[in-house]
């Protein structure tokens, strides 16, 4: 049955308290779109859940929620709101999905703990492998951002193909070949060129070893070679990673800022020789296409949902545990022009294409929940 009133939508929006890191930054880029266009068009009556109050401007733009983390609790208080739909971001044991009498969204990025166990522990696992899976299978309709992540949901957490969204990440303007004022940047980082360019949240899972041994093998190549290695993002400029540098004896070479803004992050790619993205799992990996789009060639794992992301506009590595093979790559592109001018024609090409675009994202959300509540 159609709906003859404005419906009511609730949106858990905790990841929106810290929007710079990857998931927080992806729902900041949507919901901003989607509030704006609702602002417009009048379709919703939107409303931002979360925990506690958060210093983010987009809450200045709908109404806001504060709800305890008990799911028990949180349910009673959403259960009287009588909320018409509920988007979890994300999908956790935190979500308050029983005795809630509405529609079911939730957004889930990846499946990366189920892709290496290793890095997590047994609670963690138990969650991800158990309560995760059975929540999915409650939702009227899951939303995620590869086709790769949506065949793992299919083959695995048993959801039915049709209730899933894809909709790619989208790429901010900020990056493009010419975003690049060189001697200003590499100034305000103590940085000389040449240099290799990767940025990252510091965890296992973005395989830091292999990207040192992989540069300190690049490097020997070729009687030497004169390059510096950045890699920007919180938590590189740790004891753990000074001492393995020192060990591999790049102490000299390497350059770890910690978080920068994205400004200068794509300052950055603009003047490196190279992007590096050695990743043992991602569910997209925005910071592939932010590369391409800066006219930086990539070198990137051939795991999980990257190759669908980067298509043959990068050079995969198979084997992400591949040292030779990731040193091979990077002397590859800096030694051959002309193949370092095709994949960063290759790059520029793709991303212009327009599938990479937020606003495209915010409106396959907003199609998906006039679809479910039928208006």
């Amino acid at each position: 049955m159609k709906m003859t009133s404005i419906p009511k939508i609730a949106v858990f929006t905790k990841q929106l308290d810290n929007w710079n890191s990857g998931s927080g930054h992806h729902l900041d880029q949507i919901m901003q779109r989607i509030v704006d266009i609702n602002t417009k068009e009048k379709l919703f009556h939107i409303t931002f859940i979360h925990y506690k109050p958060s210093s983010n401007p987009i809450y200045k733009k709908v109404r806001e929620l504060i709800v305890p983390r008990n799911p028990l609790l949180s349910s009673l208080i959403l259960k009287k709101e009588a909320f018409d739909l509920v988007h979890y971001t994300p999908l956790t044991i935190y979500a308050p999905i029983y005795g809630v009498p509405n529609k079911k969204v939730a957004t889930i990025h990846g499946v990366e703990q189920l892709l290496i166990p290793q890095f997590f522990g047994p609670v963690e696992m138990f969650h991800e492998r158990y309560l995760v899976p059975r929540f999915a299978r409650k939702m009227d309709s899951i939303f995620t951002v590869s086709n790769t992540t949506k065949k793992y949901l299919v083959d695995n957490f048993k959801v039915p193909s049709e209730k899933i969204v894809v909709a790619y990440n989208g790429i901010s303007d900020v990056y493009n070949p010419k975003n690049t004022n060189k001697c200003v940047i590499l100034e305000k980082y103590g940085i000389k060129s040449p240099y290799i360019y990767h940025i990252s949240r510091f965890s296992e899972r973005k395989n830091p070893w292999v990207l040192l041994k992989a540069f300190k093998r690049f490097i020997e190549q070729n009687n030497g070679r004169p390059h510096k290695l950045v890699c920007a993002g919180k938590g590189w400029d740790n004891d753990t990673v000074k001492k393995e540098a020192m060990v591999l004896q790049i102490e000299d070479r390497l350059i770890t800022p910690g978080f920068i803004s994205e400004q200068d992050s794509a300052e950055l790619m603009s003047g490196a020789d190279l992007f590096i993205f050695p990743s043992l799992a991602e569910g997209f990996g925005i910071p592939n296409i932010e590369a391409m789009a800066s006219g930086c060639p990539v070198v990137t794992s051939s795991v999980f949902a990257i190759p669908e992301v980067v298509d043959d506009c990068a050079l995969l590595v198979k084997d992400p545990n591949d040292v030779k093979g990731f040193a091979e790559a990077m002397g590859k592109i800096v030694d051959d022009e002309k193949f370092r001018n095709l994949l960063i024609s290759k790059g520029l090409e793709r991303v212009r294409s327009g599938i990479f675009s937020w606003d495209k994202a915010a409106r396959e959300l907003l199609s998906l929940y006039k679809r479910i509540l039928e208006v």
